[in-house]
């Protein structure tokens, strides 16, 4: 009877915190986007899997995979880098006045009729929050 091998059990590393950081980070820029982990996988060539393990922390992105998400989200490589709290407000504002001035510039009426009309629903709900 043969005898049964069984492989060593991989150890799982423990990354260090900006590592957790980074992935914090970069999910809450994704989402900002509005993109999901296949179509960011997409832009930055590599597979959706691999999305989710940084995400989750469970792996550290070389740097030029940094690189290829700095261009997927078309912002520098530093606004991927963790400073302490991964807050995309910055990135949501710039995100909205990009968008927002790239309509304006190309947008016919119809779609400035929409646009207007979401502004407002947008403003009158603001206004009642306050």
């Amino acid at each position: 009877m043969a005898k049964r091998t069984t492989k060593p059990r991989l150890k799982r590393i423990k990354h260090a915190e900006i590592v957790t950081g980074f992935g914090e980070r970069l999910r809450a820029l994704r989402l900002a986007s509005g993109l999901s982990q296949a179509e960011l996988a997409s832009k930055a060539q590599v597979h959706w899997t691999y999305i989710g393990r940084l995400e989750h922390g469970q792996a550290a992105p070389g740097l030029d995979l940094i690189e290829r998400l700095a261009k997927a989200f078309n912002t520098s490589v530093m606004d991927l880098i963790p400073t302490g709290g991964a807050d995309p407000i910055p990135f949501l504002h710039e995100r909205a006045r990009t968008r927002f001035e790239s309509i304006l510039q190309r947008g016919d009426r119809s779609t400035l009729g929409v646009l207007n009309a979401i502004l407002t629903m947008m403003d009158d709900s603001m206004s009642r929050r306050s």
